[in-house]
């Protein structure tokens, strides 16, 4: 057998193909990238043709997996990971961000002859007791979630989507941060309608097949929760901690507009339906009657709601609830009209710059997300001033009045408040341009540096630029070229002295940073010696050469000569007293 012998490329090539194999097969976690797809696994109900999808009969037993009867794979993709099960079902940790679902509908399942199973139009709306707003068509999808894994509501419904332009093809669900903060419960059911022809037969004159039907509904349960360790905030009885806004009464049905106080008479007078709490912040302030909450480093501002209330009933009356609001809209907020259901939550951020970005909007809220008696955890804040609204339906429906009997009466309330978060600090980071390490106070840098607020918005920063002359007698003069507001990100390389002035409007602290920037050897000397400007010319005055380094080499003092002493006096002789 002839020998192929390749070229010292083609060596390489191949050299290279079996390391990466042999990395691949033994390595295999490490090539497992974050946030790839994984598989949810879901249980397949077979039952009658006339079967309203009763899933949750006592005597319906799911038939098989759905690895290989469903009609499609449901996917969830994002940073999760299967950490064991929850109350039975698999439990999925998040390490940062949401998750998406999508159901990838197995295109060889469709379009298949009359004589195999195949799918038909389901013309009913009701599936195990939930009514959908469309006909189930050719299959419908249903999201459900729960806090508890016992009580279900229905969040997504969707019509006619196991088709070859199915809009499943993109995802149809994303998770909300409300819901992996405090740990959720999700049930996706894909149901549809399936028939079989199994003969023919003859009536009249005409022939007609025979057929068999049946319903199918694939049924996905998981629970999913962040992990995240930066949002690792459990209590909201932290102290510090503040309750905000009070319950106020609306126009009704007119976008929550209007503020009144609940007076008696009113079917929510003298009683609360939670409670609305910030904690994990530093210290707390105001601003024109606003709350401020002032936060450092390693701080994670939360908001929390204690529902207080069955929201089926309120103050321990049966007759009142919370009505589903199928056409709620918040005129303040400038959220279009939609179904609200039970209790609408609105969010909105608005920006140094006075931009008012998009609301956070979590629709049936107090159904979904609270349980009565426990915290939910609803958001992180930063930096911002944020405007929160609970919008919500009463319902009044007493069989009787005085023995009459009486429709029910709807009334709309809102629990609205303002905050800001700050943060406490008063700094500002100079970074290095060509290095990227930070400079300290009276620094020196060659290239230039660059501003850095880390993320402070509301402090007040000013920058004074000064630059270096020398006279004729050697002193050096400094002379202010500009004194400006500075701002985040900024960059400065011409040479100078630049001092900045920090100040926290909030706190009423200030701080003062200098950096020295160029080849100047008096502001490297500056630097270098940590001297001001007086004590380096006092330094050139005393005959100091400044070197290129910023050294300053001091002329070597001459001694003082020591004096020669005086020869002494010869002692004078003994006075002699004459003899008598």
């Amino acid at each position: 057998m002839k020998r192929h012998v390749y070229s010292l490329p083609m060596q390489r090539f191949v050299a290279v193909l079996l390391c990466a194999v042999f990395v691949i097969a033994f390595f295999p976690i490490q090539a497992q990238a974050a946030g790839t797809a994984v598989n949810v696994a879901g249980q397949v109900y077979e039952l009658t043709g006339k079967s309203n999808y009763e899933i949750s009969a006592a005597n319906v037993s799911p038939v098989a997996t759905t690895a290989a009867s469903a009609m499609g794979m449901l996917t969830l993709s994002g940073e999760a990971k299967e950490n064991g099960d929850m109350s039975g079902v698999p439990f999925y940790s998040v390490r940062t961000g949401n998750l998406t679902l999508q159901y990838a509908v197995k295109q060889s399942q469709l379009n298949l002859p009359e004589e195999q199973w195949h799918l038909v139009e389901d013309s009913t709306k009701n599936v195990d007791g939930i009514k959908l707003d469309k006909k189930i068509g050719v299959g419908a999808l249903i999201v459900q979630t729960s806090v508890d894994g016992e009580n279900w509501v229905t969040d997504v419904t969707k019509s006619n989507v196991l088709t070859a332009d199915s809009e499943l093809k993109a995802p149809f669900y994303t998770t909300k941060d409300v819901q992996l903060d405090n740990g959720c419960y999700y049930r996706i059911l894909v149901v549809y309608k399936m028939e079989i022809k199994t003969g023919e037969k003859k009536v009249g004159f005409v022939v007609v097949p025979e057929t068999e039907e049946k319903k199918v509904a694939e049924v996905y349960t998981f629970y999913a929760a962040s992990n995240d360790p930066t949002r690792n905030i459990t209590d909201s009885n932290a102290t510090p901690r503040k309750e905000l806004g009070q319950k106020v009464l609306t126009l009704k049905d007119k976008g929550f507009d209007g503020s009144s106080p609940v007076d008696k008479g009113d079917p929510h007078f003298g009683w609360d339906l939670g409670t609305f709490i910030v904690n994990g912040y530093t210290r707390d302030t105001e601003d024109k009657g606003i709350p401020v909450f002032l936060k450092n480093v390693g701080d994670k501002v939360v908001l929390w709601f204690k529902l207080d209330q069955n929201i089926n009933q309120l103050n321990g009356d049966s007759a009142l609830s919370i009505a589903e609001d199928t056409d709620g809209y918040d005129k303040y907020f400038e959220v279009d009209g939609t179904n609200f259901k039970h209790g609408t939550l609105i969010i909105q951020y608005t920006d140094k710059s006075g931009k008012r970005h998009t609301p956070v909007v979590y629709t049936d809220f107090l159904a979904a997300n609270a349980r009565t008696g426990a915290d939910t955890r609803v958001q992180l804040f930063e930096e911002g001033d944020y405007e929160v609204t609970l919008d919500y339906e009463i319902k009044n429906s007493p069989r009787q009045i005085a023995g009459v009997s009486v429709v029910p009466t709807y009334t709309n309330y809102k629990i609205f408040f303002a905050f800001k978060i700050r943060n406490g600090n008063c700094m500002v980071y100079p970074f290095d341009t060509a290095s990227g390490n930070e400079l300290s106070d009276f620094a020196w840098t060659a290239d230039g540096f660059q501003l850095d607020m880390a993320r402070s918005r509301y402090l007040t920063i000013d920058v004074q630029k000064s630059s270096l002359s020398v006279g004729s007698n050697g002193q050096v003069k400094e002379d202010v070229r500009f004194n400006r507001p500075a701002q985040d990100g900024e960059s400065y390389t011409d040479e100078g002295i630049y001092a900045f002035s920090v100040k926290n409007l909030y706190t009423g602290e200030t701080t003062t940073k200098t950096i020295y920037v160029g080849d100047n050897k008096y502001l490297r000397a500056l630097a270098q010696g940590n001297l001001t400007l007086a004590a380096l010319n006092e330094k050139i005055a005393a005959g100091g050469n400044v070197q290129a380094d910023g050294s300053i080499l001091m002329p070597t003092p001459t001694p003082k000569p020591t004096p020669t002493p005086k020869p002494s006096a010869a002692p004078k002789p003994a006075a002699v007293s004459p003899k008598p």
